[in-house]
């Protein structure tokens, strides 16, 4: 498989993603013309923490870390695992902004990925899609909040 190409049918089951929570089968398939299919092998790394970058990656197979440097502990530490289903970076419908960790793949991946231009050209032409994925990006940002606000509190 090259390393990236458009994607035909692949097996994402995008209904049990938040990201897609209120959108419409009609906006699946929009979506997921828009989106290159990429293999990555064990040991890439997607982005760098600093780097600037915008993409929105949906893992199809494999897993992937999110991955803070600490040098007051000196080792790195995980601060999130993407398994198949899950989706990262989703804000890629803003301006890159810093990336607040390193993104890494674990195991050998496939993943569905959307980069500033193509999302872009998503909310130009297909707005009401884009719409409801931000919709759904909103949402799954407050879930990881409120998960965020209970390992938080558990500390005190």
């Amino acid at each position: 498989m090259a390393e990236a190409e458009t994607v035909g049918r692949v097996d994402f089951d995008w209904q049990k993603s938040p990201l897609f929570r209120f959108c419409e089968v009609s906006d699946w398939v929009v979506f997921s013309e828009s989106v290159l299919l990429s293999e990555k092998p064990s040991g890439s790394v997607i982005w760098s923490e600093g780097e600037r970058s915008a993409q929105l990656i949906c893992v199809v197979s494999g897993s992937l870390e999110a991955v803070k440097k600490t040098p007051d502990w000196g080792k790195p530490i995980i601060m999130a695992r993407y398994l198949a289903g899950a989706s990262v970076g989703e804000l890629v419908f803003d301006d890159a902004e810093e990336h607040s960790t390193s993104l890494q793949v674990v195991e050998k991946a496939s993943l569905l990925m959307l980069d500033q231009d193509r999302a872009e050209s998503l909310q130009r032409d297909s707005p009401v899609t884009a719409a409801r994925i931000i919709r759904g990006a909103a949402y799954l940002q407050l879930e990881r909040l409120r998960r965020a606000d209970q390992r938080l509190a558990t500390l005190f």
